[in-house]
């Protein structure tokens, strides 16, 4: 679940970094907050939404496991719970 948030956080704030690295390399101060006052904020924060919204649904369709398999739930064997599993 923590790489998921990790990666999700990573893609909103992927613009945000872009824009820094532009004001870097074109000689503005990023630290300086008269740097970002001018900025298109609303369009990098659309971007990093997009962006997290793309991160979702490719989570969602490449991970997991496949349609046809069934979940075994966790049952008590012997007096100790065998976790449940996918096969």
């Amino acid at each position: 679940m923590a790489r998921v948030v990790a990666l999700q956080l990573f893609l909103f704030l992927l613009p945000f970094a872009g824009y820094a690295m532009y004001l870097y390399f074109s000689r503005l101060d990023p630290m300086r907050r008269e740097s970002w006052e001018r900025s298109p904020i609303y369009w990098l924060v659309i971007l990093g939404l997009v962006l997290t919204i793309i991160g979702f649904l490719l989570t969602a369709t490449f991970t997991g496991a496949p349609p046809e398999a069934t979940y075994k739930p966790a049952e008590l064997r012997d007096g100790r719970i065998q976790p449940g599993n996918i096969e």
